[in-house]
């Protein structure tokens, strides 16, 4: 699969632009231990060598990243995110770029990821769950920007 034709890698990472802290929290960039750092290097990975897995990419999301990022910024770049999945339904894979990302901003939304069980609808069921009001901001944002 063609992962520059048909996922929007590049307006992802431009979004992701908008979560780094530049400082504001951080004392310094510790690029290994940053959700949002390590959604950029997904994205930028795939747009460069034309890749849609990364094996093991799960393994290497750093769960340890505690800070407090702007939680409407985080809903919006979820939301452009989930636009991207294909709702893959038994093919979803957990290596997936677009479900590395998405998984890594999880992270930092709710605290800890949700399961993709391949579509959208049941995703937004499952953030409803975890957490009622993020849950209803980001499918509100999600159809916000889909009717764009």
């Amino acid at each position: 699969m063609n992962a520059q034709n048909d996922y929007d890698f590049h307006g992802i990472r431009q979004n992701l632009e908008h979560l780094c802290l530049n400082g504001e929290i951080c004392t310094g960039c510790e690029k290994n231990r940053c959700l949002v750092f390590f959604s950029k290097k997904v994205a930028d990975y795939a747009m460069n060598k034309n890749v849609f897995t990364i094996p093991q990419g799960c393994s290497m999301i750093p769960k340890q990243d505690l800070k407090t990022y702007h939680e409407d910024e985080l809903i919006e770049s979820l939301s452009l995110v989930l636009q991207q999945c294909k709702d893959c339904r038994d093919n979803h894979d957990d290596d997936c770029s677009v479900n590395l990302i998405r998984t890594s901003l999880e992270y930092a939304l709710f605290g800890d990821s949700l399961a993709y069980r391949g579509s959208t609808t049941i995703y937004f069921i499952d953030a409803h769950n975890a957490n009622n009001r993020i849950g209803k901001l980001l499918k509100d944002k999600f159809m916000e920007s889909k009717n764009k």
